[in-house]
This record gives C-alpha cells, sequence and structure tokens, in this order.
C-alpha cells in the first residue's frame, strides 16, 4: 500500500469508510437532541464550513501531494487549516495517510492543529498514517501524542488497521509505543483476526510474537484459527496451530474449526487439523458432526478424509439424521455413492421416518435418488404418516422424481432371442 498510487489508495480509503457509514448514520440518528435524520442521509448532508469551496479543495490537494509553501501560503491567506473535507479529513489526515513529515510539523506546530481530531468516521490522523502504512508519519504522531487507543465508529484502534494493511512497520511502531494487540472492534476481531483475515503472515507472527492472544480474549466469537479455515488460509492454519491454538475450540454454535472445514473443499486444510488433533466426532449445538456439513457441502476429498479417520456414518443430529440424508438435501449423487460405498445404511429413517429416498423424492433431486435405488433404497418403507416415496412425489407434484421411481420399477423389456428371430423370417 506503501507504493501504490493515488487511485490505490482512495479506493482502500473508500472500501473502509463505506463498512463505518452505518455506524456514523447510526451514531447522528441517536444523538442527544439530533433530529432523527432518515437513512438516505449521506456525508453531503451535513454542515460545511463557511469559507470558498474551492479554497478548501485546494488546501486538501496540496496537503495531498506534501506541497508545505503552498499549505503555508493558504493557511496565511485565511484558509483554516482545520477545514474539512466531505470525508471529515482535515489537512492533517491527508498529510498523515501520504506520510509527509514537513506538512505534519507545520501543521502540528505552525497552525497548532489536534493531533487526535477525528475525521467523520471516527478516525484520527494516526489511524490514517496506518492505514496507508506510513512508518514515519506513525512513529512521528505517536511521539506527539497521539493515541493509539483512539476508535473509529468501528471501534478499530490504529493497530487494527495497520494488521488489515499487512503493514509490518507500522505495526511494529505501534506495539513498540504499547499499543494492545487484544482489542476487540465492533466486529469482535483483534488485530490479528485481521492479519489472517489479509493473508500477512508475517504480521501475524508479530502480534504473536507481542502477547497476542492465540484465541482471542473473552467475547470472540470466531477464534483467529476459525477465521483461517473459513478462508481458506492454509500458511495462516499452519501457524496458528504451530503456535499452539486449539484445534476443538468451540465456537458460539458449538462448532470446532473441523466443522468449518468440512463445509468447504480445503484437503489440505484439514489434513492440518487431524494431524493437530481434531476430533471428528464432535458435535454442534445441531448434534451434527463434520461428517453430517461435508456431506452437505458435497465435497469428496473432505468426506473421504473424514471417513478414513474413524466419523461415524450412522451418527444422527437433532433431527436424527444421518450424513447420508444430508447428501440427499443438496442432491450431492457423488458424496452419497461414497458414503453408501463405506457402509451407510440406505434405509435409516429420520425422527419422521423418512430415509434418504424420501427427502431426494419430494425435492426432486433425481441424481441422487437414481444412486440410491441402484443401491438397493426400499421405496415401500413408509413414513410415521404412512406415506411411501410415491405418495410423496405426488403430493409435492415431483413428476421427474416419480418417473425414475416408476422406470426403476419396471422390469427392463428383453429381446427375443436371436435364433428365434432367424427362424421366423426364413418360415
Amino acid at each position: 500500500m506503501a507504493s501504490a498510487g493515488p487511485e490505490l489508495q482512495w479506493k482502500w480509503i473508500e472500501l473502509h469508510d463505506l463498512v463505518s457509514l452505518h455506524a456514523v448514520e447510526k451514531k447522528f440518528q441517536n444523538s442527544a437532541g439530533a433530529a432523527v435524520r432518515p437513512r438516505q442521509w449521506r456525508l453531503h448532508g451535513r454542515p460545511r464550513p463557511h469559507l470558498s469551496r474551492l479554497d478548501a479543495y485546494k488546501l486538501h490537494y496540496a496537503a495531498w501531494d506534501g506541497r508545505v509553501e503552498h499549505v503555508k501560503g493558504l493557511v496565511n491567506c485565511g484558509v483554516p487549516a482545520d477545514c474539512t473535507d466531505p470525508r471529515g479529513w482535515t489537512a492533517i489526515h491527508h498529510a498523515a495517510f501520504r506520510g509527509h513529515l514537513a506538512l505534519l510539523r507545520f501543521l502540528l506546530h505552525a497552525s497548532k492543529m489536534d493531533v487526535n481530531s477525528p475525521d467523520i468516521f471516527g478516525c484520527t490522523p494516526l489511524h490514517r498514517s496506518c492505514m496507508g502504512g506510513k512508518k514515519d508519519a506513525t512513529e512521528y504522531l505517536l511521539q506527539k501524542g497521539a493515541s493509539h487507543w483512539a476508535r473509529s465508529c468501528c471501534g478499530q484502534t490504529p493497530l487494527h488497521l495497520a494488521a488489515a494493511g499487512g503493514h509490518l512497520s507500522t505495526a511494529r511502531t505501534l506495539l513498540q509505543h504499547l499499543a494492545s494487540p487484544d482489542v476487540l472492534d465492533s466486529r469482535r476481531w483483534t488485530p490479528l483476526h485481521w492479519a489472517v483475515f489479509g493473508g500477512w503472515g508475517d504480521v501475524a507472527e508479530l502480534l504473536l510474537d507481542n502477547g497476542a492472544e492465540l484465541e482471542g480474549p473473552n467475547g470472540v466469537v470466531t477464534s483467529p484459527l476459525q477465521l483461517a479455515v473459513m478462508i481458506g488460509n492454509e500458511s495462516a492454519v499452519r501457524l496458528l496451530l504451530h503456535r499452539g491454538a486449539d484445534a476443538n475450540l468451540r465456537g458460539s454454535n458449538g462448532r470446532t474449526a473441523l466443522h468449518l472445514c468440512a463445509c468447504s473443499a480445503e484437503k489440505k486444510v484439514l489434513q492440518h487439523l487431524l494431524a493437530a488433533g481434531a476430533k471428528v466426532s464432535v458435535k454442534d449445538k445441531d448434534q451434527a458432526t463434520p461428517l453430517h456439513l461435508a456431506a452437505l457441502s458435497g465435497s469428496g476429498a473432505v468426506l473421504h478424509l473424514l471417513i478414513l479417520n474413524g466419523a461415524g456414518l450412522e451418527d444422527r443430529d437433532s433431527l436424527h439424521m444421518t450424513p447420508l440424508h444430508c447428501s440427499t438435501l443438496k442432491d450431492n449423487a457423488e458424496a452419497a455413492k461414497l458414503l453408501l460405498h463405506y457402509g451407510a445404511d440406505v434405509n435409516a429413517t429420520e425422527r419422521l421416518g423418512r430415509t434418504p429416498l424420501h427427502l431426494a423424492i419430494e425435492r426432486g433431486h433425481c441424481k441422487v435418488l437414481s444412486v440410491l435405488l441402484e443401491r438397493g433404497a426400499d421405496p415401500s418403507i413408509k413414513t410415521k404418516w404412512k406415506e411411501t416415496a410415491e405418495d410423496l412425489a405426488r403430493t409435492n407434484k415431483q413428476y421427474g422424481s416419480l418417473k425414475v421411481l416408476q422406470e426403476h420399477r419396471e422390469p427392463p423389456v428383453k429381446s427375443p432371442p436371436l435364433v428365434h428371430i432367424i427362424t421366423e423370417s426364413v418360415w
């Protein structure tokens, strides 16, 4: 980011600030004594200072480019140094983001601007210098009293932004000034989460070396390891497991990293988790095992590895469904074939007495329906409501399923023997 052009830098700013916009709107709507504003409120709707719009634009443009003399001239001509642009940025925000030290010195000394002045998103100049990855500007602002505890509207500290952008030297500077690596933002993420999410392994290692908690502090909903598994960041998974992250830690819904991996097709990530002692039989709050979720997602490689490592083919979730039932819900024929190959019961019933065949036929999932019929599924089994598979097909108007069922019942038409045909033709 440090070497990126202005266009790319502005795109990064816009992406971050767009996420913050809802929090800003809520702040304005809920502020004491303020009239409730419509949801269509936008930045241009806020009060503007009484000065020439062109003069303010010139000041901010000069600050972005780091033209100290031009900024001095405008300030001496009466343009307020703390005037804001539509984002709430002052000249010091622009200078901090771009890393213009000479301009920062002028603004903080001659103009006596507040080093912790927030923009409309709650970001101070230190936030912006960290977002831009400007180490020297960050160091200077910290020496001048900038607070590394300051929070944006999204609850992010400057360290969150440095970690999110992968700015190693900037993050190191903040940590040297005793910035906490375990502060939670409004998403309940720490800087380590953001480093993992961005794929910045060097920043993640730096944070861990400086005391960042592997599982996150109290209040974390998703651990850094679980986040790494969710996004398929294999290198981060290896790093966190190597540092001692708990592969069997449960999230708020009772799911472990193995559950999350089972929802994807990340075979290598699964191998790392299994090697670290992840349990294949653990159940989430819905009593689903990783095998249930793998059957639902249809990943053959993940399904195969789980079965080879002892996952139960007949484990039941809270609806008394087996993994084979789950494979029918998404018409995952290959997953069903694999489960049946290893001995899954094709006629297992769930709490309403429905077999996998019932679930497949009432949803019109013809691919997995054909697999079940070929492997011996019994279409005469009745549910607790005394319904056969054919009854469900007619009730749900699944005529395609009904056709597959009827074709399976009809015996193949046998052609007459060739000798008989020749004899008839001779006579």
